[in-house]
């Protein structure tokens, strides 16, 4: 796993990882220019993009986002959804949306799954996280107690894999599309977690993402509740009531089909980007 430091630092409080006063030597991948940063993980060969603002100050200890890519996606198609010559499943800026967001405070990762998805065979995927976390915290100076996650379909059942297998080293994780109905077996963590998810109603998925807020919200101590409908054409978000300290758990459906990014009928921008800024740099 990415150490001691992860776990501490979930807890509250801000921890500087080993890489804080150091000169980055990790690849970046500054405006559309991709540089893969090798890794050898659970024995084998992986590759993952690395983006940190262009004002980075190795002494300011960072916010870090790990994002998942889509089945048959990539970490290139999540960097930049326009490098492949096509939309993809969005049209939004890096990092489904975040990276304009979070205006220079945050480093964000991406990594390729083998065959274009997150089988997480043997754990390989979760070691893939683990091996990522503790290579950039060595490097780069990261607060670990705010490394968060997130993902779009495939990659967000790999998220809420994250949020049942390492809740001790990620601060939230915001899924979508995803839930445990796609995940490798059953959760059967018990550490809070703050969870935000959202589905659309349209989605074959819509299910296993309504497990999944439950779960995380029975985990995290919410008060039990009725989950909403979206008006036609929109959505409707809900935060449970009477979760834990420092473990919100917040649900946003939306009537649409499998799309990480949503709009609203007659809007030509997808409102969840903001949604999901608001949850993760609530911390």
């Amino acid at each position: 796993m990415s150490g001691s430091s992860g776990a501490t630092g979930a807890a509250g409080g801000s921890s500087r990882s080993a890489g804080c006063g150091k000169t980055p030597s990790l690849k970046n991948s500054p405006g559309t220019a991709i540089s893969y940063n090798k890794i050898t993980s659970a024995s084998l060969s992986r590759q993952y993009i690395l983006r940190y603002p262009s004002n980075y100050d190795s002494n300011h200890p960072y916010r870090l986002v790990l994002a998942y890519h889509w089945y048959t996606g990539s970490a290139s198609q999540v960097f930049d959804c326009n490098t492949e010559s096509i939309k993809c499943y969005t049209t939004q800026s890096p990092f489904f949306g975040l990276w304009n967001l979070a205006k220079d405070s945050t480093i964000f990762v991406t990594a390729d799954g083998i065959d274009a998805g997150w089988a997480n065979t043997n754990g390989r995927d979760l070691a893939l996280t683990d091996d990522i976390l503790r290579e950039v915290e060595a490097d780069l100076c990261i607060d670990t107690s705010r490394v968060f996650a997130t993902g779009f379909s495939y990659g967000g059942s790999m998220t809420a894999t994250l949020a049942c297998e390492r809740a001790s080293v990620f601060r939230a994780v915001a899924v979508f599309a995803g839930g445990i109905s796609g995940m490798s077996g059953a959760c059967t963590g018990t550490m809070p977690i703050a969870y935000y998810g959202a589905t659309g109603t349209q989605d074959s998925a819509y299910a296993g993402g309504q497990k999944a807020v439950q779960h995380f919200a029975q985990v995290n101590g919410c008060t039990a509740q009725e989950l909403p409908m979206p008006p036609s054409g929109g959505h409707s978000c809900v935060s449970f009531q009477g979760c834990s300290a420092g473990h919100p758990v917040r649900w946003c459906p939306f009537d649409d089909i499998h799309t990480p990014s949503p709009r609203d009928s007659g809007k030509s921008m997808t409102w969840q980007p903001a949604e999901v800024w608001s949850f993760l740099s609530q911390f």
